[in-house]
């Protein structure tokens, strides 16, 4: 990619938020890919954030409720994938406080039991392990899986 102004970059990240909820993580990214300098990289940065453009909580909560209720994610998997984004462990918290309970056990028992049709095993041990691993790789709770997987196996 070609190098462009700072103006452009501004203009280009303006539209880019207003399309859909970025991080400074990931502007910090595309300034990179744009060849702007450290000081005008900072520069862009506070602008957009006085502006309204960007707002790394605001990113958090609609990560995590899009990630918990579209991907099906838990709460592990999407704490994970915003301390990549560099979100501060306090904003993190506070998405994922915004999930609810109630709802994270509704899915996860939704979950195991749609993949619970589909996994085969040769013994009850076997298809636990296999229906927990897929829980834990989906980033849900260890005693939760567990408890939803024990249920699902009596039935």
């Amino acid at each position: 990619m070609k190098q462009i102004t700072p103006e452009q970059a501004l203009q280009r990240l303006q539209k880019l938020c207003s399309l859909c909820e970025k991080c400074a993580y990931d502007i910090r990214q595309k300034l990179t890919e744009y060849k702007i300098d450290a000081a005008q990289s900072a520069e862009i940065l506070q602008k957009l954030q006085a502006a309204g453009f960007l707002d790394d909580r605001r990113f958090a909560c609609a990560f995590a409720s899009t990630k918990h209720k579209i991907s099906k994610w838990g709460k592990q998997k999407i704490e994970y994938q915003l301390r990549a984004k560099q979100i501060s462990a306090e904003i993190i918290t506070i998405a994922l406080n915004e999930i609810d309970d109630e709802q994270n056990n509704e899915i996860i028992a939704a979950e195991l039991a749609k993949k619970l049709k589909t996994t085969k095993a040769k013994s009850q041990q076997e298809l636990a392990a296999k229906l927990l691993k897929f829980a834990l790789a989906r980033g849900y709770d260890y005693s939760v899986s567990y408890d939803v997987v024990m249920r699902l196996i009596k039935e």
